[in-house]
């Protein structure tokens, strides 16, 4: 164990020195770049209401597990319209959806009862 931990610090050390002297200033100009990213696709607006629920659908997958249909429901009190998406934990995140002032959309997903699928609806 203590030669693993050894080997790992002597890769970091040989790792700092053999990075070139900018680029420091390289990885803090994309790091900057990556947050103001992170701000423009992040969460949606507060403005967007989310009402989870959830519904037993009377199924059983093949193992016999119940089966509960989530639904999100999103509406849009923001001043304009949004483009936003719903991220699910156990499925690829729903389409883009445009939704205009005032406007509710909603998107479902079916998983079994022991799953608490919807994650956060973000912007797209």
């Amino acid at each position: 164990m203590r030669f693993l931990s050894t080997a790992f610090a002597c890769a970091a050390v040989i790792t700092a020195f053999a990075a070139p002297a900018h680029a420091g200033t390289t990885q803090a100009a994309t790091a900057t770049q990556a947050v103001g990213a992170v701000q423009i696709l992040g969460n949606a607006p507060s403005c967007v209401d989310r009402k989870v629920t959830r519904s037993y659908t009377g199924k059983r997958n093949s193992l016999g597990e119940v089966l509960v249909k989530t639904t999100v429901k999103l509406t849009n009190n923001c001043k304009n319209a949004v483009k936003v998406k719903v991220a699910w934990s156990w499925a690829s995140d729903s389409n883009c959806r445009y939704i205009s002032k005032g406007r509710t959309a909603s998107e479902s997903i079916t998983t079994t009862h022991d799953r608490e699928p919807y994650q956060k609806t973000k912007t797209c």
